[in-house]
């Protein structure tokens, strides 16, 4: 099992965007998604890859998805994010970012 980087932020960002859903106790909800560059894992993996995401109602924390390539990885990402729309029902991407975030 491949053991990626523990990571705090996403700092080499390929998208980010927030999300309007609608919970199950039906409150208008509006989360913040990221999505970074996928990178080569650390040579003690034997050079597989991985791809950072983070969904704030969702992970909580930085994901990193590992890859056999760079697109399989964010592949796995974008799996994560499809997970998430699928959870609550659909979301409305492109939101107003919320005051304060």
């Amino acid at each position: 099992m491949m053991n990626f980087p523990e990571l705090e932020v996403i700092e080499d960002l390929v998208a980010e965007d927030w999300w309007a859903y609608v919970t199950s106790k039906g409150e208008e909800r509006v989360t913040r998604v990221s999505i970074g560059r996928p990178r080569t894992a650390p040579e003690t993996m034997s050079g597989g890859w991985y791809c950072p995401i983070k969904i704030d109602d969702f992970t909580h924390k930085v994901l990193c998805m590992g890859g056999v390539g760079p697109v399989d990885a964010l592949a796995n990402a974008m799996r994560i994010a499809k997970a998430f729309e699928d959870s609550v029902g659909g979301v409305s991407p492109g939101a107003k970012q919320p005051m304060g975030s």
